[in-house]
């Protein structure tokens, strides 16, 4: 199909002169003379019902009487092309566009159109006057020459367009109208955007009119309110606006023959871009930043001219109009919008979002070994010699309710707080990457699931907060508790000092925790024969925390200027929302894959704690996960009670 006729709504009308427009038959010969026989006859059944469509759309010539029937078309051999000439009738009968009013002979001129079947039509010109019928019988005119006026100074020249190559090859055949680069036909838009009591009460919406006038207007109000209410909204959503401009600037030869780069392509990866693809149609749009605002779409002028709206000496108030960012510092206009971190080498955020790269793989990769390689150890069957005591130990301990209490790695407090973090993740991450895989159809499934875009990111927001006050609360609490150990003492030791004691938490990683690290890894390899004994916490965890720590902040700061981008943009420059938006998509990603990997293999999948370690439900930890895990824990707690030297020996 061609570009004119993707919708369907209006088929292709075209013939090739020596062939008929109705029935595909050949220009000469009796078989031609025969369908056209039998083209009359079914003329004359049809003309008794004739009167009843043409009653009900301004169709004087009856072209539907053929056009209607959806299976009205012709295969073209020279061409390999199938011509479709079906005509939605709909479209006409429930005046459902502009186009609604017209005749069809007021833009498919021929002298055959007279006869049944017709003769080939000529190409139809979009700038010529129109006569749009009215329902009291008078006729108006209409024509879009000035649109062509404004094409002819602007980059979208008519000639300029015809001339263009195309990877696929010739998108209209010779002489059709340059229009149909960018228009079909043209259909209404949902009049309840504007006008809900249309939407809502439909022709009862015209009760208030038809109480004074009791004889039909010489004006459709019905079509006037249902075509200005379609004016007052973008002709096309924000997601078929991208479409049509990427004819042209996604084609490869275009792009070629141009010099130019995909910048639909780039625009789709920005947050304008991934709303459009969400359902978002108040996200800017191509024509919201290249079209002047007020004037003609059609007189879209280079960004390089001054008076273009994406000039970069217009481009801030471009961006700060009352439809898009309000209030903000001509600084937002900096932001890259068109940025394509593929090809941006060597600028800042190229090398920010390579960083991060780098940070996932170094970070991810060495935990992600250090795991299967402990996998390794359970499927060959292999133990540490000092297991067998430690796990003696732990059964002691689990014995007796002291016991149970000191093994207890996590208070209720914490796991308050653990669980709450859990969810506030899960529901920031259900909201958000939808935005990061924008074009996956699950995206828009999992926002639609949430009430729509809008939705999604008001829960987002809220998730957001709660996060940031819940690491907050966090760190209010570590520090208290630091607080009042700093300034006790237990069995006669002189109090540490708060310094001293906020290092000496347990969740810090020190130089101990690194050389146990690489005693782990001797051992994982087969070249020590024991494994490392960790305390409370062990390295895994002690990292996991850290990464929390530093994430929450990260995706916390990045969050709200994001969110706060009017006001972000006084303070600083627009170029700093590229880096807080690369920054928070990254880290964001970097969490989900340790979270959603390692810490649900360790604390579910793992064959010590399957199908879920009760650790931070109830506090108290497998015998397994403490024998491999955390046996200096348990020797410290059979210490403290007394049991270590009988139980543990030298391997203590």
């Amino acid at each position: 199909m061609d570009v004119a006729w993707e919708r369907g709504i209006v088929g292709d009308t075209r013939a090739p002169a020596g062939r008929c427009c109705a029935c595909g038959a050949e220009a000469a010969g009796s078989r031609r003379a025969s369908l056209r026989r039998a083209a009359l006859l079914l003329g004359a059944v049809l003309i008794g019902i004739a009167p009843t469509v043409s009653a009900q759309s301004p169709d004087p010539e009856n072209c539907l009487l053929c056009h209607q029937f959806r299976g009205l078309s012709r295969y073209d051999r020279e061409l390999d092309r199938l011509h479709v000439f079906f005509v939605d009738p709909d479209y006409s009968h429930s005046l459902a566009g502009p186009h609604g009013r017209l005749a069809c002979t007021d833009c498919h001129v021929g002298d055959g159109v007279g006869v049944v079947p017709h003769g080939p039509v000529a190409r139809v010109d979009c700038t010529r006057a129109c006569h749009l019928a009215n329902p009291g019988g008078s006729v108006q005119r209409f024509t879009h020459a000035g649109i062509g006026d404004a094409l002819a100074g602007s980059v979208h020249r008519p000639e300029d367009l015809t001339a263009l190559t195309f990877t696929s090859g010739a998108l209209l055949e010779k002489d059709q109208s340059a229009c149909l680069y960018c228009h079909d036909e043209p259909v209404f838009r949902d009049a309840g955007k504007t006008l809900p009591q249309l939407a809502l009460f439909g022709d009862q919406a015209m009760h208030r009119c038809r109480a004074c006038h009791e004889q039909p207007l010489d004006v459709n109000i019905a079509y006037a309110l249902r075509h200005v209410s379609a004016r007052l909204q973008p002709a096309r959503p924000t997601l078929e606006v991208a479409q049509v401009c990427s004819v042209c600037h996604s084609d490869a030869k275009v792009l070629e023959t141009l010099g130019l780069t995909d910048t639909v392509a780039s625009y789709m990866r920005t947050f304008h871009g991934k709303a459009a693809l969400l359902g978002d149609e108040s996200t800017a749009s191509c024509l919201s930043c290249h079209a002047t605002r007020g004037g003609s779409v059609h007189a879209i002028v280079p960004h390089t001219a001054p008076q273009s709206p994406a000039n970069e000496s217009r481009i801030a108030s471009t961006c700060g109009t009352v439809e898009c960012h309000p209030g903000a510092s001509p600084s937002i206009g900096d932001m890259g919008v068109h940025l394509d971190l593929p090809t941006a080498h060597g600028s800042l955020e190229y090398l920010l979002a390579a960083a991060f790269i780098i940070l996932t793989v170094m970070t991810f990769g060495p935990s992600m070994v250090l795991s299967l390689l402990e996998l390794l150890q359970l499927a060959v069957g292999r133990e540490s010699p000092r297991d067998e005591q430690v796990r003696e130990l732990a059964v002691q301990l689990m014995d007796g309710s002291k016991g149970r209490r000191r093994l207890v790695r996590f208070s209720v407090s914490q796991r308050i707080q653990h669980w709450t973090l859990a969810a506030l993740f899960v529901l920031l991450v259900l909201t958000g990457f939808p935005m990061k895989f924008a074009a996956e159809p699950w995206a828009a499934w999992l926002i639609a699931g949430f009430g729509g875009l809008g939705a999604a990111r008001l829960i987002h927001h809220v998730c957001g907060i709660l996060l940031v006050v819940g690491f907050l609360g966090h760190m209010g609490y570590t520090l208290a508790l630091v607080w009042v150990r700093s300034r006790s003492a237990s069995s006669g030791v002189t109090p540490r000092g708060f310094l001293r004691t906020f290092i000496a938490l347990p969740m810090w990683m020190t130089l101990d925790d690194a050389r146990k690290t690489l005693h782990l890894l001797q051992y994982l390899c087969f070249l020590r024969p024991d494994r490392p004994k960790f305390g409370r916490f062990a390295l895994k965890e002690k990292f996991e925390y850290i990464g929390v720590f530093w994430g929450t902040m990260i995706l916390g700061v990045t969050g709200v200027l994001l969110w706060g981008e009017q006001l972000a943009s006084h303070v600083l420059s627009g170029r700093i929302l590229n880096l807080a938006g690369i920054a928070h998509t990254y880290e964001a990603f970097l969490a989900l894959i340790h979270v959603g990997i390692l810490h649900t293999y360790n604390v579910m999948l793992s064959p010590h704690v399957f199908p879920l370690s009760p650790a931070t439900l109830t506090g108290t930890t497998p015998i397994g996960e403490l024998v491999e895990g955390h046996a200096e824990f348990v020797e410290d707690a059979a210490r403290d009670l007394g049991l270590a030297t009988h139980h543990a020996g030298g391997g203590a």
